[in-house]
């Protein structure tokens, strides 16, 4: 009887050993196993930032929708949006630490933050990736997202971030078109400001996106795109000036400039109580009120050779990702969107309903591309020029660096560093 109650004991426990060893590896299983719908379609789950509220929110859903009809049956692409950008990118990446990483996401690459492709939990796309769908991307977009031999990425957005201007406030100032020469572009501050125009939207907190998009193109100025791309320390004197140049503009900004964010800065212009701000094309869709009164520049230059005549700063490039699984069909339905989100007819769509500017290529002969009127005709027209480019420098810092940018934008803004203080410290975050 003895041993056949420690017999019985032994195989409860290696039973209760068992179930929990299942119980542990059931969320690795779960992700592996393609999850189907109550119609037996392959469900992907899909986390991107774009607010349906939006004009290219609205324009991806609509395309999101228009795939799952035609693939109705076989899969079934469900969202959840979170339009807090930099509260969704920290959220992509606690999913990928705690293996709950979303089937399809999108995020801001930076060079400097290889943690997501190199937690191993994203699709490798190379095997998928064949001459006519790379064809489809910008020269180098591919290279720059092969990480590790791996393509755990696939190209997508990359936008420019161009100079809007009001031009019924430029008017009111006496000025008569947007100055060429960062010279003149201080001069017409100072005669907006003159006028009781408050000329520049900037702003300090989270990514500093308007303010950064100013500082990258004074670099630019004074370094060149090339230099700039090339990367390496920012310590730099052509860095220094940039800052120097960058202070001097804080003087013809709003008063809640320092600790708002790009809500603030953004309404601020669209409400007219700004007339200059440096943005990417989806920044169209929240100027309906101003939009006849609002035209595109190019940016200015020192006109010393160092820049081409239309150069440009753009954000990261946002590519798409996906969760890494062992599931074949799975992987199948994943590319099979993948290569839907980046075709020429959705291309086109998400660009002339979205206002936003791809990597996959656009087609510029377009009928419908090449005679689109208004701002993102201007937009358009712009970038289908442009001789020279580099990302924005917030873009490419390190993430102590990033955490560090607010605050020190403030010290400079405050006088309380120098120019070259501002660029030693931050240099120093971005070790």
């Amino acid at each position: 009887m003895k041993k056949k109650r420690v017999l019985s004991v032994l195989l409860a426990a290696a039973m209760a050993v068992s179930m929990l060893a299942g119980c542990g590896s059931s969320k690795k299983d779960d992700q592996q196993k393609a999850e189907k719908s109550d119609s037996g379609a392959v469900v992907l789950n899909m986390y991107h930032s774009w607010s349906t509220d939006s004009e290219r929110g609205a324009a991806l859903d609509k395309l999101i929708q228009e795939f799952n009809d035609e693939n109705k049956g076989k899969i079934e692409v469900k969202v959840t949006v979170n339009p807090d950008f930099p509260a969704y990118q920290e959220k992509v990446k606690t999913m990928i630490s705690t293996d709950t990483t979303p089937d399809i996401f999108h995020y801001n690459f930076n060079p400097n933050d290889l943690s997501r492709q190199e937690s191993g939990k994203l699709m490798d796309f190379t095997k998928y990736m064949d001459d006519e769908w790379a064809d489809r991307f910008g020269e180098g977009d591919l290279e720059t997202l092969t990480v590790n031999g791996e393509i755990s990425s696939i190209p997508f957005e990359k936008a420019g971030a161009v100079f809007y201007y009001n031009k019924e406030l430029f008017a009111q100032a006496g000025i008569d078109e947007f100055p060429d020469t960062w010279d003149g572009l201080l001069k017409a501050c100072a005669d907006l400001k003159d006028a009781g125009i408050t000329p520049f939207s900037l702003y300090t907190a989270d990514d500093a996106w308007y303010t950064c998009n100013l500082f990258t193109y004074l670099a630019a100025s004074y370094a060149g795109t090339e230099t700039l791309n090339e990367g390496g320390s920012i310590d730099t004197a052509e860095m220094k000036k940039a800052a120097e140049m960058l202070r001097k503009f804080w003087d013809y900004t709003t008063g809640d400039a320092i600790g708002a964010n790009y809500s603030v800065a953004m309404n601020n212009f669209a409400s007219g109580k700004t007339a200059i701000a440096i943005d990417g094309p989806w920044l169209i869709g929240s100027l309906t009120d101003i939009q006849d009164k609002v035209g595109i520049a190019k940016a200015p230059s020192f006109k010393d050779g160092k820049v081409a005549e239309n150069y440009l700063v753009t954000d990261a490039q946002t590519p798409w990702a996906a969760a890494k699984t062992d599931d074949a069909e799975k992987e199948e339905a994943i590319v099979a969107f993948m290569k839907y989100i980046t075709s020429e007819e959705s291309v086109k769509q998400l660009t002339l309903e979205g206002a936003v500017f791809l990597s996959p290529k656009l087609n510029m002969e377009d009928p419908d591309v090449k005679n689109t009127e208004g701002l993102l005709g201007e937009y358009l027209a712009l970038n289908s020029v442009v001789e020279g480019s580099t990302v924005n420098i917030q873009r490419n810092l390190t993430t102590t660096a990033n955490t560090k940018l607010p605050s020190l934008l403030e010290s400079l803004a405050l006088d309380s560093v120098t120019p070259d203080e501002f660029i030693g410290q931050l240099s120093k975050e971005n070790q």
